[in-house]
């Protein structure tokens, strides 16, 4: 089935949106306290755990003091020694607690540890932000890179200034140029805003935030 020319260019102007959207994210906490970026999701469990385990992972999140904005994107798994690309749901948490803890970054690090292994994750991406020198493997300015479940280490580490910009940065980590150690994050997309302020209140009660506006009915 061939698409029309307008639904071509909505798909174009839907992904310009969200890369906007998403620098603008990453310019706003790369240097500054940090982010992280994780999910719940395994393509080799049922919809209904899945669900659960995101509902889990959300208020686990929200439990400890942070917020999050709701994602989807395309993520490699091992299945049963094979790679298999699938797309989840994942959280970008930004690293501010209602707690006042940001300025020890590890709870957040710590945390993303323990769902990762929770909800069997092979890795999670992690931006330390102005905290840097918290990180074993600080460059000497604010970076990001991928660990695995039990913290080590498995690709980067990559600083704005060696990319170019901070979402330069996300790019080469998500999508790897080393193909040899790869952590697939291909697609991106923020949840769709809230259709109102009423629907805004509710979600944001439970620790989401919006990278846009409640629609407005016309």
């Amino acid at each position: 089935m061939s698409m029309t020319l307008k639904e071509i260019k909505q798909i174009i102007k839907k992904t310009l949106i969200v890369e906007i959207r998403l620098k603008r994210w990453l310019s706003t906490h790369f240097s500054t306290n940090g982010f992280a970026s994780i999910t719940s999701d395994r393509g080799d469990v049922s919809a209904e755990e899945n669900n659960r385990n995101f509902e889990e992972l959300m208020k686990m999140v929200r439990h400890a003091g942070f917020g999050f904005v709701k994602t989807e994107g395309g993520w490699e798994e091992t299945h049963e020694d094979e790679k298999v690309h699938v797309t989840e749901r994942s959280l970008m948490i930004p690293n501010y607690s209602t707690k006042g803890n940001e300025g020890e970054v590890h709870v957040l690090f710590d945390l993303c540890k323990s769902a990762a292994d929770m909800y069997n994750q092979e890795a999670f991406l992690f931006g330390w932000g102005q905290y840097h020198d918290q990180g074993p493997e600080d460059p000497g300015a604010p970076f990001a890179a991928v660990y695995d479940r039990g913290g080590k280490l498995l690709y980067g580490p990559f600083t704005e200034a060696e990319e170019g910009n901070a979402l330069k940065v996300w790019s080469r980590l998500v999508k790897g140029k080393d193909r040899r150690v790869k952590f697939t994050f291909t697609e991106w997309a923020a949840a769709d805003p809230p259709e109102n302020q009423f629907e805004a209140m509710g979600r944001s009660s439970l620790g989401e935030i919006f990278l846009a506006k409640p629609k407005r009915k016309k």
